[in-house]
C-alpha cells in the first residue's frame, strides 16, 4: 500500500480506554493516516454514519453499546468498510461471534508491537480497495452479459421479422463468450455445468465439451471450499473475488478469484459469474515486490528495504523503549581476491558470506547487502537498556567473526576472509535522528575498526568498547567459575497461608575472586549468549538434587515442600533436557516428587509440541512444572490448558502495585481465579508489604514469596529459616 493511499486513509478507533486510542491515534498518524476517536459504541456509530472511515478499529467491551452492536451496525450498512476487533478479552466465544458478525480481523490488547496494528491495517484497507475495484470490474462485466442476454431475447422474439438480424447478434456474442479471458460458467443449485466459456482451456487446461454436463464442486480442492463458497451464497446471494483453489486437468491446483451470484427461480434457480486463475499475477506480483527490495545476487534485502525495517524498529524503541543494534560489515582484501581470481569467484564468495550470515541470525533479525562487499545486519527489540544491549550486539559481532573465519571453498580455492564490524545502538542521543544517521554511526565504526588492523569489532561510542573489553574479561572468569567452585545456590522460601514453608526456590549466585557476590542479571545474560548456560544450567539442577537428597530423612524432609530452580530456554531446548533430568536425579538419589522446574511463558510456547512431549516426561518422574512471571508474556488460555502445569508464579511487577493500580489488581485477581478454575496452584512473587498479603489472601491466593517474609539465603541460612519459622509459625488467614 503506498504511502499516499495511507495519507487519503480515515480510521475510526473506538475504545473506552483514553491511553489505547491516544497509542493507536499518534502511531497511526506518523504513518500519514487520519484518524477519529470514539469513546464509547454509541459515538463511534454516530462518527461512522456522518464520517464513513475507510476502517474502523473497536473494542470488543465498552458500557452501553458493546463491540458487537457496533460490528453488527457497520456490517450491515457498509460491508466493505474493514473492521478490526482490538479487545483484552481472552474469551474465544467473543472472537468467534465477532468473526461471524462480519470483523476482518482481531488483534488482542494490549497491543505490545504496534508494527503488527499497522500491518494489519495496511493489510485490511489494501483488501477493501482490492474487493471494490473486483466487484465494480465484476459488475460491469455481468452488466455487459446481461444487456447481451437481453438483446438475444428481443431477438428471439423477432424472430421470424429479424432472423438475419438474430443470426449476426448470436454471432457476436459467440464472438464475445469465445474471446473472453475469464471463465463465464452458468451451474444449477447442484453444482451441474450448463454453460461455461472455452477460455476454461487456458484456465484450467480442461475441455469445455468434457466439463458441460460434469458438476463443478468436484474441481474444488477441497470439500470445504465450496461448502463455504455455498454458504456465502446462500447468506448473501452473490460473492465477489472470493479465493479458492481448483485443480486443472494436469492434477495441479491453482489459484483462481472467483465470482458468483445466485437466483433463484420458479423452476429450482441457477448460479452464474467468472472465474480466472490468478497463479501468474501473484507469481509477477512477488517477483516485483522482491525484485524491489532485495540484492540480485545473494537474495537479501537490499538499502531500500534496510532502510524501512531500521525506520520502523527506530520508531518501536522510541515508542515502547526497546533498544537495537546495527553492525555495518566490510570483508577484508576482498577486492584483492575479487581481482585476482574474477568477479565470477568474488559473486560466489559473497552468497557464501550471506548464507553463513542468515545461519547466525535469529529469523527475526534483517541480513541485508547494501553493495559491494558491505552488509548490514538490524538487530531489533534486543535489550532494554544500554549495557545489556551492547553485550548482545558484540556476541552476535562474534559470532560473526567465527563464522566468517572458516575457509571457503571455490573451485579450486580455499579462500579465507574477516570482517571489520562497526556496531551503533539505537536509539541514539539525538531525537531526530533517522535511519540514515544511524547507518552513518555504523559506517564510522566499521573504518575505526578497518583503521585497527582489520579483523576487529568497534563500536561507535568509546564508553561502549569500554564496556566490551569489560564483557570479554567477564566471560573468560565465568568459563572458570565452575571449575573454581564459584557458583552459589540461594534459596528464597515459600510461605503458605498458614505460615509456614511450603517450598523455595533456588537462585543462583556468583563469588567472584574480586567482585563479590555477583547478581545473576549480571552474569545470566552473558552465559546465555556464550552458550556457557547449558554446563551452569545443569550444575544448578546437580546441586539442587543433591541438596534435596541430603534433606530426605532429615529434620528438614517434614518441613520443607518442594525446591524449584530456573531453567533457561536453551537448557529446555536441548532434546535430551529430560533424560539428563532423570540420570541427574538418579545419580544424586533425589525424590523428583520434590523438585519442581520453573519456566517462562516465552519458553512454553515456543514449541508447543515439544513443549507437551517434554512435560508429559516430567510428569511421568513426579517432577512439578512452574510458568515463571506470568502475566507479562502471552498469558493465553489455550496452553494452559493444553499443557500439564502445576503452578503459576505471578509476576512481581502485578504485585508491587496491586493496592495502588486497579488494573493490576484486576490482573491478579483474574489470575488467581483462572488458576483455580484450571485446577492450578498459584505463588504471589514479590510480596513486600502486609497490604499487598491481605489483598492476596482475599482473592484467595495461598503462597506467597518475596522479601516479607525472606530475601534469598544461603544454604544453612536458609535451612534455620526453615526450622525457626516452623517452630513460630502463625495463621496467616485474614479475618
Amino acid at each position: 500500500m503506498s504511502e499516499q493511499f495511507d495519507r487519503n486513509s480515515t480510521i475510526l478507533t473506538i475504545d473506552d480506554e483514553q491511553a489505547v486510542r491516544e497509542s493507536f491515534h499518534l502511531y497511526l498518524e506518523d504513518f500519514g493516516f487520519t484518524v477519529l476517536e470514539a469513546e464509547n459504541g454509541r459515538i463511534g456509530i454516530r462518527l461512522f454514519d456522518e464520517l464513513r472511515p475507510d476502517l474502523v478499529l473497536v473494542d470488543l467491551r465498552m458500557p452501553e453499546v458493546d463491540g458487537l452492536q457496533v460490528l453488527d451496525h457497520v456490517v450491515s450498512r457498509s460491508p466493505d468498510t474493514p473492521v478490526l476487533v482490538v479487545s483484552g478479552t481472552g474469551v474465544i466465544d467473543d472472537v468467534i461471534e465477532a468473526l461471524h458478525l462480519g470483523a476482518w480481523d482481531y488483534l488482542l490488547k494490549p497491543v505490545q508491537d504496534l508494527s503488527v496494528l499497522l500491518h494489519a491495517v495496511r493489510k485490511n484497507l489494501e483488501r477493501s480497495r482490492l474487493t471494490r475495484e473486483n466487484r465494480a470490474y465484476q459488475e460491469r462485466l455481468e452488466e455487459k452479459v446481461r444487456l447481451r442476454t437481453e438483446e438475444l431475447w428481443r431477438a428471439n422474439e423477432e424472430l421470424h421479422q429479424i432472423n438475419r438480424q438474430l443470426r449476426q447478434s448470436e454471432e457476436k456474442y459467440r464472438a464475445i463468450f469465445e474471446s473472453l479471458t475469464d471463465v463465464y460458467y452458468q451451474v444449477s443449485l447442484d453444482g451441474t455445468i450448463e454453460e461455461i466459456s472455452p477460455s476454461v482451456e487456458a484456465n484450467l487446461k480442461r475441455s469445455r465439451d468434457v466439463m458441460l454436463g460434469s458438476c463443478l464442486w468436484d474441481y474444488f480442492a477441497g470439500e470445504e471450499q465450496y461448502e463455504r463458497l455455498q454458504e456465502e451464497l446462500q447468506k448473501k446471494g452473490r460473492v465477489t473475488d472470493y479465493e479458492v483453489v481448483l485443480r486443472d486437468g494436469e492434477g495441479s491446483v491453482r489459484p483462481c478469484a472467483i465470482t458468483a451470484t445466485r437466483e433463484l427461480s420458479a423452476w429450482g434457480g441457477r448460479i452464474y459469474g467468472v472465474f480466472r486463475d490468478v497463479t501468474e499475477r501473484k507469481l509477477a506480483e512477488a517477483r516485483i515486490e522482491h525484485q524491489a527490495y532485495h540484492d540480485s545476487l545473494t537474495g537479501l534485502p537490499n538499502r531500500s528495504l534496510l532502510l524501512d525495517r531500521l525506520d520502523l524498529a527506530l520508531n518501536r524503541s522510541r515508542r515502547h523503549g526497546y533498544e537495537g543494534a546495527l553492525l555495518l560489515i566490510d570483508l577484508d582484501r576482498f577486492k584483492t581476491i575479487n581481482d585476482s581470481l574474477g568477479h565470477g569467484v568474488g559473486d560466489k564468495l559473497l552468497c557464501e558470506v550471506a548464507q553463513r550470515l542468515r545461519e547466525v541470525l535469529r529469523e527475526e533479525d534483517t541480513v541485508s547487502r547494501i553493495g559491494g562487499d558491505e552488509f548490514v545486519v538490524l538487530l531489533s527489540d534486543i535489550g532494554s537498556d544500554t549495557q545489556a544491549t551492547a553485550r548482545r550486539a558484540q556476541s552476535v559481532a562474534e559470532k560473526i567473526r567465527q563464522a566468517l573465519s572458516q575457509p571457503i571453498c571455490i573451485r579450486d580455492h580455499e579462500l579465507y576472509i574477516t570482517p571489520s564490524i562497526g556496531i551503533t545502538l539505537f536509539p541514539m542521543q539525538k531525537a531526530d535522528a533517522d535511519a540514515d544517521s544511524v547507518l552513518r554511526h555504523g559506517d564510522t565504526a566499521m573504518y575505526q575498526a578497518k583503521e585497527s588492523g582489520r579483523d576487529a569489532i568497534r563500536f561507535f561510542l568509546p564508553a561502549m568498547q569500554s564496556e566490551a573489553d569489560q564483557r570479554l574479561l567477564m566471560e573468560k572468569d565465568l568459563r572458570l567459575a565452575i571449575s573454581r567452585d564459584q557458583l552459589r545456590l540461594f534459596f528464597q522460601p515459600q510461605i503458605d497461608d498458614e505460615g509456614r514453608v511450603c517450598g523455595a526456590e533456588g537462585l543462583l549466585r556468583w563469588q567472584h575472586p574480586v567482585q563479590g557476590l555477583v547478581p545473576p542479571d549480571r552474569f545470566i545474560p552473558l552465559a546465555e549468549e556464550t552458550g556457557l548456560i547449558l554446563p551452569i544450567g545443569e550444575w544448578v539442577l546437580r546441586t539442587a538434587c543433591g541438596l534435596i537428597a541430603r534433606w530426605s530423612g532429615g529434620v528438614l524432609e517434614p518441613l520443607l515442600g518442594h525446591v524449584s530452580v530456573n531453567v533457561s530456554p536453551w537448557q529446555f531446548r536441548q532434546p535430551d533436557f529430560p533424560t539428563q533430568v532423570q540420570h541427574i536425579v538418579a545419580e544424586t538419589g533425589a525424590d523428583p516428587k520434590r523438585l519442581g522446574l520453573e519456566l517462562t511463558e516465552g519458553v512454553v510456547i515456543d514449541n508447543l509440541q515439544d513443549t507437551a512431549s517434554k512435560m508429559a516426561s516430567f510428569k511421568s518422574m513426579g517432577v512439578r512444572i512452574s510458568i515463571d512471571d506470568f502475566g507479562t508474556g502471552y498469558s493465553s488460555l489455550s496452553y494452559l490448558r493444553r499443557l500439564p502445569l502445576d503452578i503459576l508464579k505471578i509476576d512481581r511487577e502485578f504485585i508491587e502495585e496491586v493496592t495502588s493500580d486497579e488494573s493490576h489488581a484486576a490482573i491478579v485477581g483474574t489470575i488467581i481465579a483462572m488458576a483455580e478454575h484450571l485446577g492450578l496452584e498459584v505463588v504471589a512473587e514479590g510480596v513486600e508489604t502486609e497490604g499487598q498479603l491481605q489483598f492476596l489472601q482475599q482473592n484467595g491466593c495461598r503462597r506467597y514469596q518475596g522479601y516479607y517474609f525472606s530475601g534469598p539465603l544461603p544454604i544453612e541460612e536458609f535451612e534455620r529459616f526453615v526450622i525457626d519459622r516452623q517452630g513460630g509459625a502463625e495463621d496467616l488467614s485474614c479475618a
